[in-house]
This record gives C-alpha cells, sequence and structure tokens, in this order.
C-alpha cells in the first residue's frame, strides 16, 4: 500500500489531508473515494485512512486506524558524512534511510573535494532533503530523515552531548573493531553518531579533536573501504549488532 508523508498539523480529529502529493494520488496512482492508503505524520505515527474526497489542492482521508510505525530503528543512528562527490552523497542519503539512518549531517572535513558555497549549499540541502524524503516514502519509513545543514568538524563537536557513542571510522585503528566496541557496551546505545570520512578519509588533526571531545575510533577490517562503502556498511552493522534491522 502506498505511503505517504503529511504535517502531523495536517491531521484534525479523524480526518487528514494529503496536499503535497495530491496530484500524485490522483493522476499517477489513480485513487479515489473509498480507496486506501498508508499516511505517516512523520513522527512514528502511522494512519490507515480510507479516502473521502479527492482534489487537485489535496485528498481527504477519514482515519480508520492509527498505530506506531514498525519501520523504526530503537537505535538513533546519525551520520556525519566528510562531504563527497555530489552523486555519492545523493546514494548515500538514498541507501542510508532505506538501512534506517534518522539523521544525516554533512562534514566540510579538510580533505573534502568538494567545497560549497553558502548560496549552493541551500540549494543543495533543498535537494538533499527532497531525496531523503522520496527514499523514506520508498523503504515505507516511519520518521522523516533529516539532512542538517553542512557543518565543520568543530561545529559539529559541539553536538556531542546528544549521543550515547560516537564513533569514528578510522583506517588507521588497528587494534579495535566496530564489533568489539558495540558488544562491549554495557546497554544499548539510544542515540548512536557514526563519523565517516571523504574520499581521501580524515586529518589525523581531525581524528585527535574527535578523541579529545570523546569519540571512539574504530576500524572495519584489513581493507580500505571507498567513503559510501563504509558508512552504509557501518550503519547496518550497528543496527544488526543491536537487533534493529
Amino acid at each position: 500500500m502506498p505511503k505517504f508523508f503529511i504535517p502531523v498539523e495536517d491531521v484534525q480529529g479523524d480526518l487528514l489531508v494529503i496536499r503535497e502529493d495530491a496530484h500524485h494520488i490522483l493522476h499517477v496512482l489513480r485513487k479515489e473515494s473509498g480507496d486506501y492508503l498508508t499516511v505517516c505524520d512523520g513522527h512514528g505515527q502511522d494512519y490507515q485512512c480510507e479516502i473521502v474526497s479527492a482534489a487537485a489542492d489535496g485528498v481527504e482521508c477519514r482515519i480508520l486506524q492509527r498505530k506506531p510505525a514498525e519501520t523504526e530503528p530503537l537505535v538513533k543512528l546519525t551520520l556525519f558524512q566528510g562531504l563527497p562527490k555530489a552523486e555519492k552523497m545523493e546514494w548515500l542519503l538514498q541507501k542510508g534511510v532505506e538501512i534506517g539512518i534518522c539523521e544525516f549531517v554533512p562534514v566540510a572535513a579538510e580533505r573534502s573535494i568538494v567545497k560549497l558555497e553558502d548560496k549552493k549549499a541551500a540549494s543543495k540541502l533543498t535537494r538533499w532533503n527532497k531525496i531523503a524524503e522520496s527514499a523514506a516514502k520508498q523503504s515505507g519509513r516511519g520518521v522523516l530523515p533529516v539532512v542538517q545543514p553542512v557543518m565543520t568538524v568543530q561545529e559539529a563537536i559541539k553536538t556531542f552531548d546528544k549521543y550515547d557513542l560516537v564513533l569514528v571510522l578510522y583506517e588507521e585503528d588497528r587494534k579495535r573493531s566496530l564489533k568489539t566496541i558495540l558488544r562491549d557496551q554495557k546497554v544499548m546505545p539510544q542515540n548512536v553518531a557514526l563519523w565517516i570520512g571523504p574520499e581521501g578519509g580524515f586529518e589525523p588533526s581531525e581524528v585527535e579533536q574527535l578523541v579529545s571531545a570523546g569519540a571512539v575510533t574504530a576500524g572495519l577490517g584489513p581493507r580500505i573501504l571507498r567513503t559510501e562503502t563504509a558508512g552504509m556498511t557501518a550503519a547496518a552493522l550497528i543496527l544488526y549488532e543491536y537487533d534493529q534491522m
């Protein structure tokens, strides 16, 4: 059954209105009164609905059932991704949303090839959030993952108090594996920050800053993975280890 996201304020009692996707529902899916849809408020609540009326400016639905979304992991995973080339970032967003990542923070690392100016960064951010929204619809997510504005390493470090565990994948760390670190946690962390470097990896000085702020470095094995491979592999392993896949 198709799934659509709406702002929570568009849920009024036993009715809700789908506005943004009205054209798609009417003219692509060819839905009409009496047909059923799954709607999500983007905050983990799903609604099983019946279409009451459908017009180009909005599809009104009657709520038949409300229930918490069953697709959201208990571990809230944020990916701090060193800015890669444009097509890689878009791929990362699509696949990361499908895997279960809840938030993305592009990081302007020292070795990032891509350098975004303010005006270009704003248009990129809009596009990235649209890609995340589309992937959330396709994969049946219960929340709408958010792509935050680009941050520097120093700016991102200021958010560390939000997380129970901050992991930095670092190819020079040959001693501690990701699996070992995850299994050493006494309780399952609720909020995890995963740091992945850009194509050239992190500068040693950046890793030192992250570790000094409370991050833990980890390795993924003897082979060097591309930035887009490392992030998706680590995200899947974290959620799998805590039985959240």
